[in-house]
């Protein structure tokens, strides 16, 4: 079952994206995928497994940090040479004017939960160093991407994700707590769509 759902982001988001053509569909079948997937494996993460064994200012401080995902984005964004089909394409997934801020709003305060469960949760290691499901993380986030950015921005997105999947799995490993983690993967999404939707208005 861990194969299944090793491939089971990528189906699901191309699908969505490139068969269906539309954002939501992709990101509703992709948490369906780890709603189903976790449940059947029992795997999922316990109320006390988000309590901070920290001291709850510092653990919101790391979330915080997050942010900085956005801001190097914003700051990049005019080096990085995206397509200017990007547009074309959102708009035919569904992410219009209207749609944008509830597509933020889900994918801040739900996408960083289920899939801090999937990936960190039924999927984790506490091993130090890198794993597989580290690389298979960042990749499955390429399908989106891969149409509109640079080879050389892939791999640097590539490389990006997958520290930040083991970044993630140490802190979970030292905190005993999958809290700061979440947090820190909550301003992280909420703050790249923020940018990608500011790009694409002007």
């Amino acid at each position: 079952m861990v194969i299944i759902g090793l491939l089971m982001p990528y189906l699901t988001v191309g699908v969505g994206l490139y068969v269906v053509n539309n954002a939501w569909v992709a990101v509703l079948g992709y948490h369906a995928g780890i709603i189903l997937l976790v449940t059947l494996a029992g795997a999922w993460p316990r109320l006390g497994e988000f309590r901070p064994n920290a001291p709850l200012w510092k653990t919101i401080l790391f979330g915080l940090t997050g942010l900085s995902a956005g801001a190097a984005l914003y700051f990049l964004w005019p080096f990085i040479h995206v397509s200017s089909e990007l547009t074309t394409a959102l708009l035919r997934w569904g992410l219009n004017p209207r749609s944008w801020p509830l597509f933020i709003a889900y994918g801040a305060l739900v996408n960083p939960w289920l899939e801090e469960a999937f990936w960190r949760g039924w999927l984790g290691s506490a091993n130090r160093h890198p794993v597989l499901h580290d690389a298979v993380f960042a990749g499955f986030h390429l399908v989106v991407l891969a149409p509109f950015f640079p080879l050389l921005w892939l791999i640097v997105a590539f490389l990006v994700l997958a520290f930040s999947g083991w970044l993630w799995r140490q802190v979970i490993r030292t905190e005993k707590s999958m809290l700061a983690s979440t947090l820190f993967h909550m301003a992280a999404d909420v703050s790249i769509l923020l940018v990608i939707w500011s790009t694409v208005r002007r």
